[in-house]
């Protein structure tokens, strides 16, 4: 709607100078013309896209041998972070039921990273534009152009991003500290949870060629129309945020040491090509220089995307050792010590429900759809 919007306001502009008296051609005043302009970019963020978030964590088994209840041999999901994803899942189904069990009572629940995951994390702002043009006649109808454009506002993390990231960072003290002190043979030594918002240096930078048609080839006012191509490059450090969690407690005195990092990554690509679309009007001062105003529109592929890396690591070889399970229909396991251990016939190596693959470079959010950007520019050339 903004785009028609230009183009209408443009085309009122136009139209009462296609009645103009004729004036002095410009025609043997010289071939070449070179301009700089500064403007306004007006882009677009589409929505659209594809989510895909890390599958279920792999299941494994452990033991154990509670007097009141002998022997058992119990199964839990590795994760890679409690921040997303099937980590949530599980923390809150136990959490909730060992409340529903009356085992324990505490309100802390996770508040899961997966709509930050599911969308782009940065969006391209309205900002003001800077650029040059080097054009060439072809014909007192045709002109060829090579033209670079800077905008000067910077890709950002989304307001909703933000407040999502905090929202998941801040729920992880009060779930944690709940989970390990309602159990008075636990004690808590600390639980902490930062984010830290990169909010990064890039900016869209573009060059492209167009074919300019006048639309009059006579007189001091020449409207014309723009058609071609463009290459946009995003440069710069990427927008990023860095959630790291960590727990530290005692179990019958067995020391308990675990840590979650997760990086989200605004991964749009570097580069993509786009069409050219727009139009304008040129007034001739005098043979030699001018003024210009600009309005193109440049539609492209939706390139926005999300990655994601998650580093889990539990502190092994702690003394004295030990492990307890949580036991509920989502079991969370911890565990310090990596001796084996055996009861009805199963052999397992002691371990912790975080002990999920390192992720890298994961693709979360690929967009959709087609972007657009509006360049709006007032400029002045000289011809030669």
């Amino acid at each position: 709607m903004r785009t028609r919007h230009v183009f209408c306001v443009l085309a009122m502009c136009l139209t009462p100078v296609a009645d103009a008296p004729a004036a002095a051609q410009t025609a043997g005043s010289g071939k070449w013309e070179i301009e700089v302009h500064g403007g306004g970019m007006l882009p677009t963020n589409p929505r659209g896209g594809t989510v895909s978030l890390p599958p279920q964590g792999e299941l494994f088994t452990s033991v154990t041998n509670v007097p009141a209840l002998g022997p058992a041999v119990h199964a839990s999901r590795r994760q890679s972070s409690w921040y997303f994803g099937d980590g949530v899942t599980v923390f809150n189904g136990l959490a909730d039921s060992l409340v529903a069990n009356n085992q324990a009572q505490f309100s802390g629940r996770l508040a899961t990273l997966d709509p930050v995951l599911g969308r782009s994390l940065g969006a391209q702002r309205r900002g003001g534009s800077i650029g040059a043009r080097v054009s060439r006649v072809l014909t007192p109808r045709f002109s060829a152009e090579l033209s670079v454009d800077y905008s000067l506002a910077r890709l950002e993390i989304t307001r909703a991003n933000s407040d999502a990231i905090e929202a998941t960072r801040a729920s992880f003290i009060p779930a944690f500290t709940g989970l390990i002190t309602f159990n008075a043979n636990r004690t808590l030594q600390s639980v902490t949870s930062v984010a830290a918002l990169e909010r990064g240096s890039s900016h869209q930078l573009s060059t492209g060629g167009a074919l300019l048609i006048n639309l009059r080839t006579t007189g001091k006012v020449i409207p014309y129309a723009t058609v071609g191509a463009s290459l946009i490059s995003t440069i710069g450090r990427m927008p990023s945020a860095t959630l790291a969690g960590n727990y530290q407690f005692l179990s019958i005195g067995a020391p308990m040491n675990e840590s979650d990092t997760v990086t989200v990554r605004d991964a749009r690509d570097a580069h993509t090509v786009a069409a050219i679309l727009g139009g304008g009007v040129k007034y001739n001062v005098s043979p030699r220089w001018g003024i210009r105003l600009d309005a193109r529109v440049s539609l492209s592929k939706n390139t926005a995307g999300t990655t994601l890396d998650a580093t889990p690591n539990v502190v092994m070889g702690g003394l004295p050792p030990g492990r307890f399970v949580l036991l509920a229909p989502t079991t969370v396991m911890f565990s310090n010590s990596t001796l084996p251990v055996t009861n009805q016939g199963v052999t397992v190596v002691g371990s912790s429900t975080l002990t999920g693959p390192a992720l890298t470079g994961v693709r979360t959010f690929s967009g959709s759809g087609v972007a657009s950007h509006t360049n709006i520019a007032a400029g002045l050339f000289w011809r030669f």
